[in-house]
């Protein structure tokens, strides 16, 4: 049975343990063997020694991993490039920073996504229940006392009527919906292409951008850590994005290095980064600093997205109070106001 596509966070650690092995002057075989010693999962144990099996007939890492088939390509491609290098150690320690930093980014991202969730969600409930069960004792009231309920309310009532005398059908889509979402976010692939339509929807706001230069200045970082010069490493960072936008910039960026414009001064035209960003990246090349320049960047930028997705979701929970308040406010005025002047007629 073929072997399924490594999450983020095991290719981290793969990343990571690897890197250290290499650093320790131990051959690719060897660390594998390593790896698949302190394995507790039999499954990953069984794929791991494969793996040293294949490294006893060929050379290649790029190779041996190919073959795999659970390595993404853009991995591969880096990989073989560090191996061609004699970067390889750097390869795999940038791998394992830049997958741990898009760990970071999605859990930061679920985290602020969540609350505003369950918070509309909270209220959401309170209006049906309003809806279902108390407005109609209003309407049994009104009766009682000869009057009847504004057509505002009466619209809310017969809403009710229809929600409750449906709930059972509601209920089994909500159940459905519910393990649809849990089915999916056990799905690594899934959780691809939900971030992916996301990323899309999102280019043109502040916080897609900046999510945008982040994973750019990630990428860009993590392959000029391997060796590569900066044509060579916006051709692999390219890969590494998935945002069609962003590969758009990232290829005219390109165009514009080949000309013979100066690197710093393409990535700012083509928006890849924040002005002050980009003079950076021109004092990083003139010093001969420029990995740990990009280092540097890749940290501000996830730190910049962050904040901005962070003060989004600050804007969107009150946001989501209010309206739902004014909603529940108008549904309960609309019916109080009436009572309370029947009331007032009565006494």
């Amino acid at each position: 049975m073929k072997e399924k596509n490594w999450s983020n966070e095991e290719l981290t650690a793969f990343c990571l343990e690897f890197s250290l092995l290499i650093k320790t002057g131990m051959s690719v075989g060897e660390g594998f063997s390593i790896l698949s010693e302190n394995e507790q999962n039999p499954e990953k144990k069984k794929f791991l020694l494969s793996l040293y099996e294949k490294t006893l007939l060929s050379t290649s890492v790029h190779q041996t991993m190919r073959e795999a088939g659970v390595f993404p390509p853009y991995m591969l491609k880096l990989i073989y490039i560090g191996e061609e290098t004699g970067h390889l150690e750097d390869c795999f320690a940038s791998l394992s920073r830049y997958f741990d930093q898009r760990i970071r980014t999605r859990r930061l991202i679920k985290e602020t996504v969540m609350f505003p969730l369950m918070l509309f969600v909270m209220m959401l409930v309170v209006a049906i229940l309003l809806l279902t069960e108390v407005l109609p004792i209003f309407q049994s009231v009104f009766a009682q006392l000869g009057g009847t309920l504004p057509a505002s309310a009466l619209f809310f009532l017969n809403l009710g009527v229809g929600l409750k005398k449906g709930r059972f059908i509601f209920l089994g889509i909500f159940i459905i919906l519910v393990v649809l979402a849990v089915l999916a976010g056990l799905s690594s692939s899934v959780q691809q292409k939900v971030s992916t339509f996301f990323k899309r929807h999102m280019t043109t706001t502040k916080v897609g951008k900046l999510s945008a230069q982040a994973h750019f200045a990630s990428a860009l970082s993590m392959t000029i850590r391997s060796g590569l010069d900066t044509g060579r490493a916006l051709e692999i960072a390219e890969d590494f994005c998935a945002e069609t936008f962003l590969k758009e910039k990232i290829h005219r960026c390109k165009a514009r290095v080949q000309s013979g414009e100066p690197f710093a001064n393409a990535v700012e035209q083509e928006g890849l980064l924040k002005p002050m960003y980009s003079r950076m990246l021109a004092i990083g090349i003139k010093s001969g600093n420029i990995d740990e320049v990009l280092s540097e960047i890749a940290r501000r930028t996830e730190e910049d997205a962050a904040f901005a997705l962070t003060k989004a979701a600050s804007i969107v929970e009150p946001a989501v109070v209010i309206i739902l308040s004014i909603l529940v406010g108008f549904l309960l005025l609309s019916v109080m106001f009436p009572l309370v002047g029947i009331m007032s007629s009565l006494g």
